[in-house]
Parts: C-alpha cells; sequence; structure tokens
C-alpha cells in the first residue's frame, strides 16, 4: 500500500515538473545527407585553418581582410563617390587594427534600413603588464594581466606564445608573433609536482592558481660577466633589442597578448567536434565573413562587424564606440547627398541585427549545472539564446527569425539559464539604437577555456542561418 501510494506521488511529481513545451531535441546530422556531411566536413577544415592564425583580435583583422580581398571586396573611403556604390558593390573598412566591418551595397537605399550580423573577436587571454620582466630565482618571468574571464590553472603547463605589436616613439610599429611556428620557442606557466605541493592543496578551484601567478618563463641562460646585466634578463633584453628592435621603454607602449599555441584540432574518432583557442568568439565572426562573402546583391545593404573588447569594456574599438554610427552617416552621405542625424535614426529604426556570440553547450561530463531542457547542446544546430531580463528579442522579431531560418532549413534549438547563472551580450548597444536585434551563436563546451569545443554541424548551421538573414525580404 504504502509503495503504491509512493508511485503514485512520484508519477504526480513527474507531471508536475514535465514541460507543457519542451525543445524538441533532434541531433542537426540527422538531416544532412551524405554529400552535404561532406561539405560540413570541408567547411570545418577551411575553418581550422582560419582560427590556427586568427589568435587575437589584430590577428582576424589582417586575416578577414585577406579574405575579403580575395572575395572582391574594397577598402572604403570616406569621400567614395555613390557611382561606385552600385548594388553588389563590396566594401570593408577597419578601426585601429581591431575591428573590421564587410558590408555589400543593396538594392534599396540605406535610409530604408540595414542588416546587420554582429560578432566580437577578442578572447581570454593574459597580457603583458607595462613593466612586465621579473627576475625569479635563476629565470625570467613575464608579469600578466588577464582579459576576460578564465579559471587560472587550465593556463598551467601548456604551451604559450606571444603575439601583438609594439608602438615605438619614431611612429613605427613592430609586430611580434613567437610560439606559432613548430620551431618556434614557447613560454610555459609552471606547477608543483604532487610531491611538493601538501601546503597548497587547501586552495579553492579558484585560488589553485592566483591571477598574480600566472607568469610565463621567457628566458634563464645568464650573461657570463660581472655587470649588472648578468641575470637572465639582461640576456633577454639583448635578444629583444637585437632580433626585434624592441628596447625596454618600448614596452610600454605595446600591446602583446599571451595566448595558447595548440592548434586546432578534430575531437573524436568520428571527427565530427573540434577543439581550438578562441572560439568565443572568433569562430561566429569567422562564419560572418564567410557567409556574407556568399551573397551576391542583397535586398538591403548587409553588415558583418566583428568587433574589440566584448569580453572587459568596449574602449574605441568595440561596439560602443561612435565609430560604426560615423561609418553610417559616411554611406548615407555619399548615397544621399547629404546627411542628418535623423537620417541615422530612421535608418536604424528600420534595421535588423543578429548579434551572434557563443553560449555555453550541455556539458556531457558536467550536466548538472545547467537546465535540460533549457540548455542547448552539440550538434543540434545554431543556437538562438533567450536570456530573460530585458536580454531577449521582442517576440514580433523572434517570430520573423523563426520564418527566416525555417524557410531555410535551418537547424536550430534555443538557450536559456536557470535563476543564477548566465553571462550577458553586446546585443543591448544596439537595441539603445532602436534597431531589432536578438542573439544567436552556437554552443560550445569549456568555454573560456584555452582550448574550446564546438559541433562542426553546428558551425555549418550558423553559416547558413547568416546566409539566410542576409538574403531576406
Amino acid at each position: 500500500m504504502h509503495k503504491f501510494r509512493l508511485f503514485i506521488l512520484i508519477a504526480a511529481v513527474s507531471v508536475l515538473t514535465t514541460p507543457l513545451l519542451a525543445q524538441e531535441f533532434s541531433s542537426a546530422w540527422l538531416n544532412v545527407d551524405q554529400r552535404e556531411q561532406a561539405q560540413v566536413m570541408q567547411f570545418a577544415e577551411e575553418f581550422k585553418d582560419f582560427m590556427a592564425v586568427a589568435r587575437s583580435e589584430m590577428w582576424f583583422v589582417r586575416e578577414g581582410v585577406e579574405l575579403a580581398e580575395a572575395e572582391g571586396f574594397r577598402a572604403w573611403a570616406p569621400n567614395t563617390d555613390a557611382s561606385a556604390m552600385i548594388p553588389g558593390s563590396r566594401w570593408y573598412a577597419i578601426n585601429r587594427d581591431r575591428t573590421l566591418v564587410l558590408f555589400i551595397i543593396g538594392d534599396t537605399p540605406i535610409t530604408d534600413g540595414i542588416r546587420i550580423v554582429n560578432t566580437h573577436i577578442d578572447s581570454p587571454r593574459l597580457e603583458f603588464k607595462t613593466i612586465p620582466f621579473r627576475n625569479r630565482n635563476g629565470v625570467v618571468t613575464i608579469d600578466t594581466q588577464v582579459h576576460g574571464g578564465i579559471k587560472n590553472y587550465q593556463w598551467v603547463n601548456i604551451p604559450l606564445g606571444i603575439i601583438g605589436r609594439v608602438d615605438k616613439v619614431d611612429g613605427s610599429t613592430i609586430w611580434v608573433e613567437i610560439g606559432m611556428d613548430e620551431d618556434d620557442p614557447i613560454l610555459l606557466i609552471t606547477d608543483l609536482a604532487p610531491h611538493v605541493d601538501a601546503d597548497y592543496r587547501s586552495r579553492t578551484q579558484r585560488d589553485v592558481i592566483a591571477t598574480e601567478e600566472l607568469e610565463p618563463i621567457i628566458a634563464s641562460l645568464p650573461v657570463d660577466n660581472d655587470s649588472e646585466f648578468d641575470l637572465p634578463s639582461g640576456r633577454l633584453l639583448a635578444i629583444l633589442e637585437n632580433q626585434y628592435g624592441i628596447q625596454a621603454d618600448d614596452l610600454l607602449s605595446a600591446d602583446l597578448q599571451i595566448i595558447p599555441v595548440t592548434r586546432p584540432r578534430d575531437v573524436g574518432l568520428d571527427r565530427a567536434l573540434v577543439a581550438a583557442y578562441g572560439q568565443d568568439d572568433r569562430s561566429t565572426a569567422y562564419l560572418s565573413l564567410r557567409a556574407i562573402a556568399d551573397v551576391d546583391v542583397p535586398a538591403q545593404t548587409i553588415f558583418a562587424y566583428a568587433v574589440n573588447n566584448e569580453e572587459t569594456a568596449s574602449w574605441n574599438t568595440g561596439v560602443n564606440s561612435e565609430w560604426f554610427n560615423t561609418l553610417i552617416a559616411e554611406l548615407i552621405n555619399s548615397t544621399a547627398g547629404s546627411f542628418s542625424d535623423l537620417d541615422l535614426r530612421r535608418t536604424y529604426a528600420q534595421s535588423k541585427v543578429l548579434v551572434s556570440d557563443t553560449t555555453t553547450a550541455l556539458n556531457p561530463l558536467f550536466p548538472s549545472p545547467q537546465n535540460p531542457v533549457l540548455t542547448s547542446r552539440l550538434g543540434y544546430g545554431l543556437v538562438v539564446k533567450e536570456y530573460g531580463a530585458g536580454r531577449e528579442a521582442n517576440s514580433e522579431y523572434f517570430a520573423y527569425i523563426r520564418g527566416v531560418f525555417d524557410d531555410a532549413d535551418i537547424n536550430w534549438q534555443t538557450h536559456s539559464y536557470d535563476s543564477g547563472y548566465g553571462g550577458g551580450t553586446i546585443a543591448a548597444w544596439f537595441a539603445g539604437q532602436n534597431m531589432d536585434v536578438i542573439d544567436v551563436g552556437i554552443g560550445i563546451v569549456s568555454m573560456h577555456s584555452p582550448y574550446e569545443m564546438s559541433s562542426k554541424i553546428d558551425l555549418w548551421e550558423l553559416y547558413g542561418g547568416f546566409k539566410a538573414f542576409y538574403q531576406a525580404d
């Protein structure tokens, strides 16, 4: 009798907690034939090649421009004549080597509204401090600061490199790239062996390696003389000056990043997944470039807009900068022959935006922190992110986007968080400009780690979703 009552109680609770409306999860792999699956795999190879090089926002811009020019995009100039801006003409613009926009002129006037896919191209990393080198018990380390949210322990005992630029007072720039080639030296943040770490085992997860302990080794060979430069740092400074033309004071005006140098690789014997550094968010940014390059003549003028500094704060190369507003003002002025602030406001009021970033897919080993009914899954298609609390699209715009994806046979899913979980997006800037905007992306596992993992089919579906959005009426 008691067992029967218990069964009834369990059944009742099950009924009460089962959602009345839930996502019908189905792997996107089941919806592609062998021909398309081969396309997915080839597309992923091109994705890996790009990600292997584009390891910072500056390198993304460089690689993005190379891709754009190969696809017929030309550098934009503010004085471009309207006669050159015919429907289908292709342009790109750069902001301070750290932000990139590709755009194609549409059939309708710009003042009738534009379409934007916005992404960000900075990723969590370590950076040089202004006076970076420290002599530590016979070795030289780099004193670093953190860009974005990381788990410190994940950056220990992995191969690291240096990428970035050093700007000198004479106006010249020295580009630095160390650790990418197999013959290059690497940096390494060391750890304690289990034989001697007893005094450190009481540290909590986030403090296993403290932020100020994230110091990669950069040199260790001493100078063989009795001068003040007999420490390893003396030889290091000599190497920097002799091989790169960088003096110690030049590091005050440097933008040097320390990043993982592991190459993108397939995950699993079936090769359905791909691991790479910087998928948050250079993966979706790359897809936006590939998608816009495949569009001929759109109805509205379309943009692939990749910004910097989403992981920390906007600054003048981020989404809050007035640079993009200025670019749109220039386009309006070139095509219409005049410009007013009212023109810009009316343009934005008729514009549609996809803000694209990665999100946290269900982790197969640690599913419990997220609600399985609400969480996106690897291999189930692109993700529409509905985060709530003023961070989700108006219902009528979501309905429009649903129609765009469904009409193009795009596999898509949604993602939401339970209370207390989740991150933000930069969609609020576009919404604040009175544009229609929704968050989309792909789900990834091990987000913000040095080696994030995504599904190749999700990359393919988001690429297709971007194309459908660009070409829709």
